[in-house]
């Protein structure tokens, strides 16, 4: 009974990533790659009118963020397979999957801090006005959520 109820909760857990992975690719995702198109591509740039000053710190905190978040990413990948390859064994070892399932999660929570801060950054170079026109062309996703770039729904702090 004990170990058809950890079966369970384990495919449970194993269905909430699935659809947490699934609606984390947005919209038009069907379970296949998804294409670039320039029909829905935005010049930043151009439609926000950024100075270069702006273009080039917008740049450096990209760099930064791709540095910092590179190892993270990859370590994830490889954590995320290494768990999928524990669930074709017949009796996995709980406290390896507890602990493989905690190390997915905290390098899931350091990818997010990472991008928090990368956002707050990017808000803190903006006008309020370039806010404003981002939060259109963005629908209140990715860079900009509805109320400002810093996906803390406060705006710009300046």
């Amino acid at each position: 009974m004990k170990r058809k109820l950890m079966l369970f909760i384990l495919t449970l857990l194993l269905v909430f990533g699935i659809v947490q992975i699934a609606s984390a690719a947005g919209p038009g995702w069907s379970g296949g790659p998804r294409a670039l198109s320039s029909d829905n591509w935005v010049n930043l740039a151009e439609t926000l009118k950024l100075t270069d000053q702006q273009i080039s710190k917008m740049r450096e905190i990209q760099q930064n963020s791709y540095r910092q978040t590179r190892g993270l990413r990859i370590k994830l990948q490889d954590s995320m397979f290494e768990l999928r390859q524990m669930q074709l064994e017949k009796n996995p070892d709980k406290a390896k999957v507890d602990a493989k399932i905690k190390e997915v999660n905290d390098l899931r929570s350091k990818l997010y801090d990472v991008r928090q801060q990368s956002r707050q950054q990017c808000q803190n170079i903006l006008t309020p006005e370039q806010l404003a026109q981002l939060a259109k062309i963005r629908g209140g996703c990715g860079l900009c959520p509805k109320a400002g770039v810093g996906g803390t729904g406060q705006g710009n702090s300046r």
